[in-house]
């Protein structure tokens, strides 16, 4: 019953073990990488076959994609016991290689997942809750929900907001270089229900291709704290 027997069990390991990185680069594109297992005979130098890694998703060209780096922990088990078909279940925290998130008061406020050079995406579940997306400066950053700050330990952040705005929200930041908002080959629609403000320290400027249309449904006004030129072919004002 249930197959040949099987004359050794020296290549069966049952249970789940601590794995070591040495390989990520599968020759057949797969994801697979190899480890090596140093609580076994010759674990120092000995490599496993190709390992699975496990993925809260995967399917054809879709799913979870974060192969560990060389020399970090895994856990590591084995197929019916198998030692040819090993599955790596997933990464381990240790005091060498610590966790991006401490978790320092216990409130375990903070979720998301941090890249290798610094990128982050944040779930803050405090008081002043919202969801960040920040690269490794934190100096370009997008924000949604509360823009103050709570909670304890490094993932901690207050989206930047402009003085004149509220509290909450939506808000896309850069602390250097420039912000571009392109709509190369539609509409841009830009719309309240109350008010939009614009404010720039220097400059703003306004090109249209074509025609520029104003319009105020009561009435406008155009304020400069200097002598202004309105230049054109022919002004009118009624």
């Amino acid at each position: 019953m249930g197959g040949n027997r099987i004359e050794s069990l020296d290549n069966l390991q049952y249970g789940l073990y601590y794995g070591i990185v040495v390989q990520n680069k599968d020759p057949d594109n797969l994801d697979r990488i190899k480890v090596r297992l140093p609580w076994l005979d010759g674990g120092e130098t000995d490599q496993s076959h190709w390992a699975q890694l496990l993925t809260p998703m995967e399917g054809k060209k879709f799913g979870w994609y974060t192969l560990p780096d060389i020399d970090d922990v895994v856990a590591v088990m084995f197929i019916a016991g198998d030692m040819s078909q090993p599955i790596i279940i997933g990464g381990i925290w240790s005091k060498a290689d610590s966790s991006p998130e401490p978790n320092q008061d216990g409130a375990n406020n903070f979720r998301g997942y941090r890249s290798r050079c610094g990128h982050r995406l944040i779930i803050d579940d405090s008081k002043k809750p919202k969801l960040v997306i920040a690269d490794k400066t934190t100096k370009n950053m997008f924000g949604i929900g509360e823009f103050d700050k709570d909670g304890v330990g490094p993932n901690v952040c207050a989206p930047y907001k402009p003085p004149m705005s509220g509290t909450s929200g939506i808000t896309f930041s850069t602390m250097e270089g420039k912000m571009e908002i392109t709509c190369k080959n539609g509409k841009l629609s830009v719309e309240a229900k109350q008010n939009i403000k614009m404010n720039a320290k220097t400059t703003i400027d306004v090109k249209a291709g074509g025609d520029l249309s104003m319009e105020a449904s009561s009435s406008a006004k155009l304020t400069s704290g200097s002598p202004s030129n309105f230049d054109g072919s022919t002004i009118e004002i009624a």
